[in-house]
């Protein structure tokens, strides 16, 4: 029974716990919101089609070249499926240098490489579509579940329970697979230049003027000083979360774009060390352990090898546990008293490695509005458009989802981008904003995290006909958009007020039929006898 037939006929019992519900699902209705699309996932067409993205169709109406500005997963995804519809000319720019071979286990058993990135059903589907799927999960580690230590010390664990097996790998080893991929395949149509970053963007009658420089991961990008110019009809702007590109600025700054960044304060901010975890045989490797200390985490997923990426996470105005990581001696002694748990998994030549080791920050939260293309000139996807904290999975999936949506609009449009691009905006910009609000509700505290996240699970748990699973777990559902979810949850907030207001009432009117019945005439008497 799907659910739109047990609303219908739970209406028709009509039971004042559902008029209540009814009058909710009314309300929405009303506001704008279409009942069927917030009750259910909306069959967009880059969804019926899925496996449209792994077609090798060629685009006659494709542009002679193109620029791919950002090499990492999002930028090298987009080469890959342009490549794979007859797309030529095709420069990656990135800033970083080239990643070590993605099988020199010498170099990717090292846990203070990069950061692990999680890899859920969103962003398999698009490997597989890619024909990529194989090549990347040789390199990834599948986690099922995590051990948990909450602040009483004590260790839970929990197992995921859903249709796929999250997938784990360095951010930068996953660079690696598809840099090999381009070379092996690819090569005559793509070809990417590395340590070069856009330094300024112009959009000409000619086509886009792009302004490159030598960079790395320290730069400053505002800085950079231009060593040549190119001229491209078409620019693809996947430059990570800096959200201080080239083409980014540009695009907010042309009067004749309407494309404007978002950004907010970073009001919950979070600086990291890493330091690699060796556990025993007997000890499980497909975990996320995770522990909590007095506003300090530590976060540990699993490698191909073996070896724990542990990150710690501290705020960076907490100015005696940022002293303490940051001496040898102080650090094992934080160790000790704070996480024992991890004591005899950690070298000691890895904690000296990570006092030494500067901290890293996590990205504030941001998005672009209104338009994601400057007509057929200029595209953005990735992070470049809903930069969140990499706390759920969220970052490479949704960005390869804009991938998937970008190539799925350039398909119907057999290549034009200047019908493709704003269809793709259509598509998006929606979704993008919706992202990174739903992932800025989890980066508050027990009112705006904690509290609905119980609320939900209540309400989930004793009708979940009706009321959906909390939003960390919806974000998992590959079949719902991020703005379709955004609404389902807003119903569910309704639907939530209208149920407890409706037993707040009950509540109330019961304790006044008993006070009414029983108390005040009570009182009566007693205040009769005390006057006689």
């Amino acid at each position: 029974m799907t659910r739109t037939c047990t609303t219908t006929s739970m209406r028709a019992r009509a039971s004042p716990r559902t008029r209540v519900l009814s009058n909710a699902r009314r309300e929405a209705t009303t506001r704008g919101i279409n009942r069927r699309s917030v009750l259910q996932p909306r069959q967009q067409g880059w969804r019926v089609a899925r496996g449209a993205l792994g077609d090798d169709a060629t685009h006659a109406k494709r542009p002679a070249s193109a620029v791919i500005v950002g090499g990492g997963p999002t930028g090298l995804a987009t080469a890959i499926a342009l490549a794979r519809r007859g797309w030529t000319n095709v420069e990656v720019w990135e800033r970083l240098q080239k990643p070590a071979p993605s099988a020199d286990t010498s170099v990717w058993g090292d846990a203070k490489r990069s950061y692990n990135v999680g890899l859920s059903g969103r962003g398999q589907s698009v490997l597989k579509d890619l024909d990529l799927f194989d090549e990347v999960i040789d390199k990834c580690a599948v986690v099922k579940g995590r051990m948990d230590w909450g602040p009483d010390g004590e260790p839970k664990e929990r197992l995921a329970n859903k249709t796929y097996d999250t997938q784990v790998i360095q951010r930068d080893r996953l660079v690696s697979v598809l840099v090999e991929a381009i070379e092996k395949k690819y090569s005559d149509k793509v070809s990417i230049m590395y340590n070069v970053a856009a330094v300024d963007c112009e959009f000409t009658e000619e086509g886009v003027k792009l302004e490159r420089g030598p960079c790395d991961d320290t730069c400053d990008l505002a800085a950079a000083v231009s060593v040549g110019t190119t001229t491209t009809p078409v620019v693809f702007g996947a430059e990570g979360n800096t959200m201080r590109s080239a083409v980014v600025r540009e695009m907010d700054e042309n009067k004749s774009c309407r494309t404007k960044i978002v950004k907010f304060p970073n009001k919950n901010a979070r600086v990291y060390k890493t330091i690699p975890l060796y556990l025993p045989s007997h000890m499980r490797k497909d975990l996320n352990y995770s522990a909590r200390k007095g506003g300090v985490a530590l976060e540990c997923l699993p490698t191909k090898e073996g070896v724990l990426v542990g990150i710690m996470l501290v705020k960076p105005d907490d100015e005696e546990t940022c002293t303490k990581l940051s001496s040898k001696d102080s650090l094992k002694q934080f160790f000790q008293q704070e996480f024992p748990m991890f004591v005899d998994y950690i070298r000691d030549e890895d904690i000296e490695d990570m006092a030494k080791s500067k901290f890293f920050g996590l990205p504030s939260f941001g998005y672009v509005e209104k338009s994601l293309n400057m007509g057929g000139q200029a595209v953005l996807l990735g992070d470049s458009i809903h930069t969140v904290k990499p706390y759920f999975g969220l970052g490479v999936n949704s960005a390869w989802e804009d991938v998937r949506i970008l190539i799925d609009s350039l398909d119907k449009a057999d290549g034009d981008t200047n019908v493709a691009f704003p269809e793709y905006t259509k598509k998006r910009v929606a979704d993008a904003k919706a992202l990174v609000t739903l992932s800025r509700s989890f980066d508050g505290g027990f009112l705006t995290f904690v509290l609905p996240l119980i609320v939900d699970s209540i309400f989930n748990k004793i009708a979940p006909w009706l009321f959906m699973p909390n939003t960390i777990q919806m974000l998992q559902k590959e079949e719902w958009s991020f703005s379709d979810i955004e609404k389902r949850k807003w119903l569910d907030r309704v639907m939530q007020g209208a149920v407890i207001a409706s037993l707040a009432t009950t509540l109330a009117r019961a304790v006044f039929q008993l006070s009414r019945q029983f108390l005040f005439p009570f009182i009566v008497r007693t205040l009769a006898r005390g006057g006689a």
